[in-house]
């Protein structure tokens, strides 16, 4: 069975050996090219520090390279922060042959775990956290000859924002809660898609003069719309107010926009409007 076929079988609930693969001849270098509209304006240079501006787009980046020998998938992979040295390059030493190679770059804390290709998960000091996300992922044929790959990074999720139009926020309310279904927290690497079916649920703090608040998702194959919810709270996490929006449109690399008053009276109403965005390829809005 061919690298292809034994990665197609694999399914989200099944968990893959995790070894390094052996050391070979070829050395391949694996530098970030660009992310999703956002091209690197510096030379990325493995031998000094590497990128030092991607516009604080994302604050880690994995790079995985998986084979296939015998009956199970090895993997070599390499995590990197923001700020270290060769960020956004990285080098392996392979055996000539076809790889699968996943490059992963995130705004979040933690690095996703990716034993599995299929099945890529997120967690965070908070718990399970979608950031934006980046992703590179092909089967590349080392030979050598092959010295070095420059990647193009696209962005895979999409982001859910509203822009409240009251005048400002209640003194009492220190926090957004986004509680949300629909989309997914754990992605194909394979495919870019989600893979399972999440329960999503972020805590956002309140800024004053602040009145745009987004979380992002992973958009599956079966899905896109959300379901969400927005609590207000105050700061011991009671909830002052609240208000439920239905089939929220959503679309990789775009930003779904709901604006309207949430605290325009006492009793809950939802009247907003919608916008699509991207730096993202687009901003679709709505009134709520």
């Amino acid at each position: 069975m061919g690298l292809l076929g034994f990665l197609a079988m694999q399914s989200c609930s099944e968990t893959l050996i995790d070894r390094e693969v052996t050391d070979g001849g070829v050395t391949l270098t694996l530098k970030l090219a660009s992310i999703e509209q956002m091209p690197f304006t510096k030379v990325v240079n493995c031998m000094t520090k590497g990128i030092t501006s991607p516009v604080g787009i994302c604050s880690k980046i994995s790079f995985a390279v998986y084979s296939y020998e015998g009956d199970a998938l090895t993997k070599k992979q390499e995590n990197q922060d923001f700020g270290s040295e060769g960020f956004g390059c990285a080098t392996f030493n392979l055996e000539e042959g076809t790889y699968r190679v996943i490059v992963i770059a995130h705004g979040g804390d933690s690095n996703p775990t990716m034993t599995n290709p299929s099945k890529i998960t997120f967690s965070n000091k908070d718990g399970l956290k979608t950031t934006d996300t980046f992703l590179y992922s092909a089967d590349v044929d080392i030979t050598k000859d092959t010295r070095e790959l420059n990647l193009d990074l696209k962005r895979v999720v999409a982001m859910f924002q509203i822009r409240l139009d009251d005048e400002d926020l209640p003194e009492g309310v220190k926090q957004l809660r986004f509680d949300y279904t629909g989309g997914s927290s754990t992605i194909d690497g394979m495919t870019g898609l989600g893979c399972v079916n999440s329960k999503q649920s972020e805590t956002l703090d309140c800024q004053p003069g602040t009145m745009e608040y987004g979380v992002y998702t992973f958009i599956r194959s079966d899905s896109n719309t959300l379901k969400v919810k927005v609590s207000a709270l105050d700061g011991s996490g009671a909830v002052l107010k609240e208000m439920e929006l239905q089939d929220v449109p959503i679309t990789c690399n775009y930003i779904t926009r709901y604006t309207g008053k949430m605290f325009a009276n006492e009793i809950l109403t939802s009247a907003f409007s919608v916008t699509l965005n991207g730096e993202w390829a687009g901003t679709n809005d709505y009134t709520f």
